[in-house]
């Protein structure tokens, strides 16, 4: 099964800062030139997570952001 994990990491933003106790501003999902996949992180008080999600299934994109986000 193919998964489009940018617009899973879209979807997964929206439920987080309606729904998390981290005040989270921004999430976004890229591919660097070398093919890393990052998720980034950004918090409302300026720090910023980045998060490699490389070779990871959407449910392993999540638990790779709660483990960054705990």
């Amino acid at each position: 099964m193919n998964e489009n994990k940018r617009a899973f990491v879209s979807a997964l933003e929206t439920a987080l800062i309606l729904y998390s106790r981290e005040k989270i501003a921004k999430m976004e999902y890229a591919v660097t030139e070398s093919g890393t996949e990052l998720v980034k992180i950004q918090l409302a008080g300026g720090t910023t997570i980045m998060q490699d999600v490389t070779g990871d299934s959407c449910i392993a994109i999540m638990h790779d952001i709660w483990r960054a986000l705990s």
